[in-house]
This record gives C-alpha cells, structure tokens and sequence, in this order.
C-alpha cells in the first residue's frame, strides 16, 4: 500500500474531507538532492487535492492523517493516463505514415500527416480518460489509514467494506 501524509480540513460523523499536496516535495527535493519531481512541482504550481474519504479512525479537523492507495489500483491510474495516451499517439502516427505510404505521399505531407495524426489519437486519449474520471465514483481504493502519532492503523482493525 502506498501511503501520503494529508491534513483533514473538515470531519463530520464517518466522513472525513482531507487535503494533499500542495506543498513542498519528499526531503530529497527540498533539499536538491532528489529525482526533482519538486522542482517540477514548484514550476507547476501543483494545488492541493481535496478528498472526501471514510473516517474509520476518527480523525479530526486539523490533524496529520496517512492516506493509503492500494499498488493495483495506482498502477491502473498510471496505465489509463499515461500508458494509454502515449500507446495511441504512436498507433496514430504508424496509421498516418502507413496512409502517407499506401498515397505515395512526399517526405513533407507525410510527416505532417504523421505528426497530426499522432496528436490527434493522442488527445482523444486524453479525452477519453477525462470523461471517464468524471463519471468515477470515489473509489474504496483510497483509505484513511491512520492519524500521524497514532500507534493503532486501520490495519489493525476489522475493516467491513
């Protein structure tokens, strides 16, 4: 399971609403010394992502909670907006040089058909897993573990889903 440090803004009954990110990287890029995903997310200006997830611990507001985000389900996420969308602009760019040939098209019309058609399939890609991310329901997947500084983690309990 991965785990993320969060701050729940707001806890009411069994629902919990916590914030992540928006701050600085893990303690290798603060101090120059990492893979330099916080350099990146500094030029980004990255916001801060609200969560409404179940509070099984009673955490709250206020305090340091860990957000846990099974390996399975981040896999798919990186599959669905990375893999997928890199896969269909090179499917596009071998279909639009493959038409260019099958036309006897010259050197400049192909590469430029080749180039739209890969950005075309791209972007429609992208498209695709944005409405797809719309319609998506909050996912079990993602769980409130535990408050920071408490010995007893939702691992340790029965957890009924």
């Amino acid at each position: 399971m991965m785990e993320q440090q969060g701050e729940v803004l707001a806890a009411d009954g069994e629902q919990a609403t916590v914030r992540m990110g928006g701050r600085s990287g893990c303690p290798a890029c603060d101090a120059g010394r990492g893979c330099g995903a916080g350099v990146f997310g500094r030029l980004l200006m990255r916001r801060p992502v609200l969560l409404s997830l179940d509070n099984p611990v009673g955490a709250s507001a206020g305090q340091a909670v860990v957000v846990g985000l099974t390996e399975a389900w981040f896999l798919g996420l990186v599959a669905r907006f990375y893999l997928y969308p890199l896969l269909a602009g090179l499917v596009g760019g071998a279909f639009g040089h493959y038409v260019c040939r099958m036309l006897e098209s010259g050197a400049a019309v192909s590469d430029g058909v080749t180039l739209l058609s890969a950005i075309a399939a791209g972007t429609t890609a992208v498209r695709r897993n944005r409405r797809w991310s719309a319609k998506q329901p909050g996912s079990a997947e993602v769980r409130l573990l535990r408050v920071v500084g408490d010995k007893e983690s939702i691992d340790d309990k029965e957890v009924v889903t």
